[in-house]
């Protein structure tokens, strides 16, 4: 299960410890994310997650297989937060949020080249 460990590496480095200097090193120059935000290069991808992790505390990433093949992976993923009132603009219930959405990466010789977001983030409480 490469494709997996190479993208959940990178969101626990991102998400859960705010390494961006994992990104910054791991992530090709010419990365290309498609996301809410349209189609950002790697330095943009990489400003938008510390933009929102400046704001918010994720404490845990929950992700399953949707599918995959030689090259794509695409991943059900849920960011559970602590946040009692908002987190990356959703509603929070009692005990925080999840964040969840479907998002696709290509990987090339072990590292993601592109990602994309498959469906618009839902929310639910925790």
């Amino acid at each position: 299960m490469a494709l997996f460990d190479t993208v959940i590496r990178l969101l626990e480095e991102v998400y859960l410890t705010k390494n961006f200097s994992y990104a910054e090193k791991h992530l090709p120059e010419n990365f290309i994310c498609h996301c809410s935000a349209g189609t950002i290069n790697k330095a943009q991808a990489i400003d938008l997650a510390k933009k929102y992790l400046k704001k918010h505390s994720i404490k845990k990433i929950y992700s399953t297989v949707e599918n995959s093949d030689e090259e794509t992976i695409t991943l059900n993923i849920l960011l559970e937060c602590n946040e009692k009132e908002k987190f990356l603009g959703f509603t929070v219930g009692e005990y925080g949020t999840v964040h969840r959405h479907l998002k696709t990466f290509k990987i090339k010789n072990g590292v993601i080249t592109e990602s994309w977001d498959e469906s618009p983030a839902l929310e639910y409480e925790a």
